[in-house]
Formats: structure tokens, sequence, C-alpha cells
């Protein structure tokens, strides 16, 4: 059996859709579990939905949740025309579904406050929508659908915006849920991005999760491979939107991936690569809307050519340095500012440290950041550089890569920072963010095209 992951952009309208089932159909005879993301943008709206509850700004949430049912509806009225017993049926489950969560912001319109868990719950609201009006298009084009709720699936922490599952509970309940609906059905459709904590509370896999969601159904399962079906074809060498003339990568290992996914290329959610690594689980990448090109396969490393792969940015970063005032040694300084940076649960994306100096980046938009300053301002002077970007190049044998270093000062004017990774499978630069993009257009022009 297979894994069929579809984002946002390929679930987003009928054409779309109708797109989906194709594809599918094309693949029935190898038992496919679909696992479908809410409509493009939908989830977007959702968070407003939720600020504005949290701001107490009733009229302006009644205006969301308006355009939230009238984008579901009109869709499913569309696709369902044909089938009015389908139709009263999709219906009333979005009626459903909309008026649970009207109630629920509605409280929280009340009491003007807006946790974690009660975050979680409302933006969970897309991808049940969207697998109702999925599942019901399948029905109606004479595929028979079934539908697998997620949340009964995936058991998480409770770190409701961010939830790590419980892959022994998470394995045991999707090979009961996913043989109890499939029986008598062609397909079964479930939801991505979206969990149950233990305390039974909704949460979700961090944003984008849905990905993840599949990589785990797909280790659960045993399954053959995982597809992720984007609107791009397969992983590129740089994200298309910033370089025109990116070309399409065959083959890329595992940990490439992995680094690429953690480094800022938005093609794979950072943690879907672990789940499928497990059971040495092929992912392949590919696009919903040229469903005849090849994409990207995710695969062993024995099985991956060596050199760069992709060269991955990073925009919303801040370049931190950390001068001691004494002589402490590689060690101490790593371990003073690191013990500071995990207490407050603060991401470092890299660093290099000498005896007396700590150079790293961490996320833009961490409110901590500022206490862990002041709490290494005892004993170093911190300092923050923003208007900063990171960019990195990826691949099995970057060592043997020569001219790098060199060709990114030439483009960037400036490097701040230079790390080279643990694993030996990047090379990143930070470099002043205002000349980001002649410096990623002219450097993947020395790697790619020469």
């Amino acid at each position: 059996m297979i894994v069929m992951k579809f984002g946002g952009t390929s679930v987003q309208d009928e054409e779309a859709i109708g797109r989906v089932i194709a594809i599918v159909k094309d693949r029935l005879e190898e038992r496919p579990l679909v696992v479908v993301s809410a409509l493009a943008r939908v989830t977007r709206l959702l968070v407003s939905i939720a600020s504005e509850a949290e701001a107490g700004h009733a009229a302006k949430v009644a205006e969301l949740l308006a355009s939230l049912r009238e984008r579901h509806v009109r869709l499913v009225q569309t696709l369902l025309s044909a089938r009015p017993d389908l139709l009263e049926t999709a219906l009333s489950d979005i009626d459903y579904r909309i008026g649970r969560l009207e109630s629920f912001v509605n409280g929280v319109c009340l009491i003007g406050e807006l946790s974690p868990r009660s975050q979680a719950r409302v933006i969970a609201t897309g991808e049940l929508l969207s697998s109702i009006i999925v599942c019901a298009a399948f029905n109606a084009a004479g595929v028979g659908c079934h539908l697998a709720d997620a949340r009964k699936m995936v058991i998480t922490d409770d770190h409701y915006m961010s939830a790590r599952p419980d892959l022994q509970a998470t394995r045991d309940n999707v090979r009961r849920i996913y043989a109890e609906a499939s029986r008598g059905a062609d397909l079964v459709v479930t939801q991505g991005f979206i969990a149950t904590s233990e305390a039974g509370s909704t949460s979700v896999l961090g944003f984008e999760g849905s990905d993840y969601s599949a990589a785990l159904y797909a280790m659960a399962l045993d399954a053959d491979r995982v597809e992720i079906w984007t609107d791009v074809d397969g992983i590129r060498t740089a994200d298309p939107r910033v370089v025109s003339d990116t070309c399409r990568i065959e083959r890329v290992s595992y940990d490439e991936a992995a680094v690429m996914a953690a480094m800022g290329a938005r093609v794979l959610h950072p943690l879907t690569i672990e789940p499928a690594r497990i059971k040495n689980i092929p992912i392949r990448v590919l696009n919903s809307k040229n469903p005849a090109c090849p994409g990207t396969s995710v695969v062993r490393g024995d099985e991956a050519p060596a050199g760069p792969k992709s060269v991955a940015v990073r925009d919303d970063i801040l370049f931190v340095t950390v001068k001691a005032r004494k002589l402490l040694g590689v060690t101490a300084m790593l371990g003073r500012v690191f013990s500071e940076l995990d207490l407050r649960k603060i991401p470092v994306v890299m660093a290099t440290a000498s005896d007396a100096e700590v150079y790293l980046t961490v996320p833009e938009g961490n409110d901590a950041l500022a206490e862990a300053l002041e709490a290494l301002s005892a004993w170093a002077d911190p300092t923050v550089y923003r208007d900063k970007a990171q960019i990195s190049v990826i691949g099995r044998g970057m060592v043997s890569f020569e001219g790098l270093g060199d060709k990114v000062i030439s483009l960037s004017g400036k490097v701040h920072m230079v790390s080279l990774g643990t694993d030996l499978l990047s090379e990143s630069f930070v470099i002043d963010r205002d000349r980001l993009a002649p410096t990623l257009a002219g450097l993947h022009d020395y790697i790619f095209k020469r």
C-alpha cells in the first residue's frame, strides 16, 4: 500500500480536486491512504479567527466565519450538484463542524483568552472540512471512499501547537482504524496535521505538518512509499519563487532532505524524514498540476548521488554574538550559552564557538530571547544583529566542493559567519539581508549552471 498526501493548493477548488481524483484512480490497485490538508489559505483564515476572538472582536469573527462557511459550501455544491444525496450529507457535516467552531470561538470572545490548546482546536477545523469534501467527491466520482478521523489515530504530547507523537500508540491506532475504515471501501481518506493529546484534546503537529502525518501513517502501515503532492515539480535546486531557473533534483538522500528542510527549503516538513527513514520508505515529491513529471525521490544515502543538491535560505533569523569578559574555553562557552537558550526553549539554527566567543543564529520572533540575553549579560556581552539572512549549500560531499566561501564573499560583499554542518552535508553563511537576492542567484548559477 502507499500513502498519498495532497497539500492545500492540490485541493483548493473544483479543478484541483478533480485532478486529485484522477491521480488517485490511477493508483487504486496500490490501496492508497489519502491524506489531505485544509484548502489553500484556510489555515491562515482560522488563525485570524482565533486571533480576532482572543481580542474580543465578535463582529470580525462573525465576518470571517461567514467567509469560511461560504467557501466550503460553494465548493461542495459545485462538486456534488449531480448527487443530491451526497450533497445533503456533506452540507450537514460542514454545518456541524462550522457550528461547533462558531460556538467555541464565541466563547473565546467572551473570556478574551486563547490558550495553545484552544488555538489547536480552532485551526484543526480546516482539515476536518476539506476531508469531508474530498471524501464526498470521491464517492460522487464512483470511488467508494470512507473517512477516518486522524484525531483517533495520532496520539501526541500536550504541546498542542507543535505536538510530538507517541509512535507506539499511533502505530497501533493507525493499523486498527485503517483496517476498520478500509472494509468495503476502495479508498480511505484522512486528515494531515491534526491529532489528539494523551489527555484527549485536539493537537496539531506544527504548521505544514501534513507531510509529517503522512510519514507517520506510512511507518505504521509499512507502506511501500509516501507521495507528497505539491504544486511544484519535485524538490528544486533553490526556491522557484526566488530563483527563476531552478533545476529539478531527481534523487536526494534522507539526510540531505532533512538538512534542506532545517535550513529553509519549503518542500518537506522538517520532521517528515525520520518516520520514513526508520522503515526505509521512499518519499516522492510530485506536482498535482503536472502528474506526468517524475518529481524527486528521497531515498537512502547510498541510492543518491554525491555533490551539491540545493541552495536554501532563511531570511527570518537573528545573528547573535556572545563575547565573554574572560577566557573560558569552547566547552564552557557553549555550555553556558546553550543552557540559557535551552531553558527558554529558544531554537538555534547554527552556531560556532571559540575560547571567548559564540556566534549563532536563532529564528526571529521569540519573545524569550531578551530574557536569555539579559541572563548572559551577567558574564558576557551579547549583541543581536538584525537584517541578516542565512544562505546554505546542501549536499553530500560538500567538503570537496571548492570556492564556495570566496564566491559568497564576492557576491554578498561581507560574510558575518560561516558554519560547516557537523554531518558535512551543508555549508552556511550569514550575510546582510539586502544582499540575499543577488547572492542567491549568483551562487545558484555558480554551482548548478557552470
